[in-house]
């Protein structure tokens, strides 16, 4: 498990300014709390950061927007995750691996939403 959250961790640390990652590395001690607290964060700034992509775009969707907006829905799974409500967002967070051509991973959100 531990392994398959650092995997999507790594997805949407990609223009996260905070160290997204280290919340899930093994050898740190982060609180469950924390791990959510940083989620809500990373939901929050990739969600931005596709507005204003958007925006700058004359709102027509981009590549990098998508993108963005991909790392959101990750993050959203992995907040889910951590709550236990994964099931609901796993098909929004196999979407985001696609858009990220990452579909050879959804195996992992698939297994994660099992639990």
């Amino acid at each position: 498990m531990k392994n398959k959250l650092i995997r999507l961790a790594e997805l949407i640390q990609e223009d996260f300014p905070e160290n997204f990652l280290a919340a899930f590395r093994s050898n740190e001690k982060s609180s469950l709390a924390r791990r959510i607290a940083i989620s809500s964060e990373a939901i929050g700034f990739h969600q931005k950061s596709s507005e204003t992509l958007w925006l700058k775009a004359g709102k027509k969707r981009t590549p990098q927007d998508k993108r963005a907006a991909a790392r959101s829905e990750l993050a959203a799974f992995v907040f889910a995750y951590l709550t236990g409500d994964a099931k609901e967002y796993a098909d929004s967070a196999i979407e985001a691996l696609i858009t990220l051509g990452r579909q050879g991973e959804s195996e992992i959100i698939k297994s994660l939403a099992k639990r």
